[in-house]
């Protein structure tokens, strides 16, 4: 490993932030590369001359600032945000190239299900729906949700929904409400991306807690509450993002009984939760008095919709509305009102139910293909751990180089947490079957090869 030293005196400010400067400096100037590991903490100080807690401290700003990559056991490396197989962006398919990057919503005829509801609504009172309105949407239109989640098995109250752009946005809501920014948040030591992108932005320390097939590991949440201030946990209980775990209802209960115990908040992505043709009561249901639920109709439903729905403990009520106000005032009317027409006219079950048709098919191609895959019936993505020596990020850049885009568990890793080596796999992205099959049969060859040598600077 070459020791890259820089030279802090070319720099003003803190110790620290010259060494972040000096880090921006070389990764801009090609001194540091892209995937060039760095010096360990201790050896940098010993050949800057200052303290460990000086280089630590800069590490963990780079980092935030999105210019280094840090995993427990794996060291820290220059981020190759120019890669194609590490942007986080949505990546079209061609003739040649096969996505299993990211979960879209299966393809369907969805236009022919929309095009009269937008009919309806141009011969309606359209300029009601044109203008500005409250940040939680129309009384009406809560209620008719309301009544579709209670129909599903969610616990709710009209007083407690609002609406959303997505149950991203819902995060950054949650976020904002229960005032954590710059807070320590809890989440599965495998995340989903979107929330770990919010907490950098809002400067908040993320911890990422172990996982077993069930998902996260109770002990571990209470170990954590024990050891560290910490009011947050973010958690995926239903087709983990990446893992595709389910959380038992022992295990649901067991958690919220851990967050009592500790005062802790959560925030529960059920954005998965309607996907599986059997589902576990939400942790809100256990708890509406300390659960945030985030649902979307993004995956179930119409992605370019962006309607989301937030369900509020009581004494949240207030704070999400005025972090709804001043992210984006309010969801557009016209949107809530095409999404309620989607509930109200049936269409959202007929579209879920082909989904897990399709994605039944798929399942069954990659039991054949893959069999050491990990996925769960009504799954959009499955977790595919790597057989030695195979490094997930290694594998993510060979599968790229056959034209088959999927996602470095590196992606997923929360805060230092050592994640283990595997790729997710996303079923739902490609177009058909048949290009399915393709890009698992590419990426079934590929495991049997021996991975690249990439020595390390």
């Amino acid at each position: 490993m070459t020791i890259w030293t820089p030279n802090l005196d070319a720099f003003e400010g803190p110790l620290y932030l010259k060494l972040v400067k000096a880090i921006e400096q070389a990764i801009h100037g090609g001194t540091l590369p892209p995937q060039t590991r760095l010096p360990t903490m201790r050896a940098l100080a010993d050949k800057l001359g200052v303290t460990v807690g000086t280089v630590t401290r800069a590490y963990a700003e780079a980092e935030r600032r999105g210019l280094l990559a840090a995993r427990v056991g794996h060291g820290t490396w220059v981020r190759g945000e120019a890669d194609p197989a590490n942007e986080w962006v949505i990546r079209n398919e061609d003739s040649h190239r096969i996505e299993l990057w990211q979960n879209l919503p299966v393809q369907l005829d969805r236009a022919a299900i929309i095009k009269p509801m937008l009919n309806e609504l141009a011969e309606g009172d359209l300029n009601a729906l044109l203008g500005y309105d409250k940040e939680a949407g129309r009384l009406e239109q809560r209620q008719l949700f309301v009544d579709w989640l209670t129909g599903l098995g969610v616990h709710c109250r009209e007083e407690h929904l609002l609406f959303s752009h997505g149950a991203q946005h819902g995060i950054m809501l949650a976020l904002l409400a229960t005032g954590c920014v710059g807070e320590t948040i809890l989440c599965e030591g495998l995340s989903y991306p979107g929330m770990l992108g919010n907490a950098r932005q809002l400067k908040n320390q993320v911890v990422g807690l172990p996982l077993d097939e069930e998902g996260l590991i109770p002990a571990a949440l209470d170990a954590a509450c024990r050891q560290r201030r910490a009011k947050l946990l973010y958690l995926t209980p239903t087709l983990q993002n990446p893992t595709t775990a389910i959380m038992s209802l022992a295990r649901r209960e067991a958690i919220v009984s851990i967050a009592r115990r500790h005062d802790l908040l959560i925030i529960e992505d059920d954005v998965n939760g309607l996907l599986p043709e059997t589902t576990t009561p939400p942790l809100v249901n256990l708890a509406p008095e300390r659960v945030i639920y985030l649902g979307s109709l993004a995956k179930i439903a119409c992605g370019g919709l962006r309607v989301g729905f937030v369900l509020t403990p009581p004494s949240l009520r207030n704070g999400f509305a005025q972090a709804m106000r001043l992210s984006s005032w309010m969801v557009s009317p016209l949107l809530i009102e095409l999404a309620c027409k989607l509930v109200s006219q049936h269409q959202i079950m007929p579209l879920i139910e082909l989904q897990r048709r399709i994605l039944a098919r798929r399942g069954e191609l990659l039991r054949h293909l893959l069999p050491g895959a990990r996925w769960q019936p009504g799954s959009m993505h499955a977790w595919l751990p790597l057989p030695e020596p195979w490094r997930s990020q290694e594998f993510a850049e060979a599968a790229n180089a056959l034209d088959v885009g999927v996602a470095s568990g590196e992606h997923f890793a929360a805060g230092q947490f050592a994640a283990p080596q595997g790729v997710r796999l996303s079923l739902s992205q490609p177009a058909t079957d048949a290009r399915v099959a393709e890009g698992l049969e590419r990426l079934a060859g590929l495991l049997r090869r021996a991975p690249p040598t990439n020595p390390l600077l």
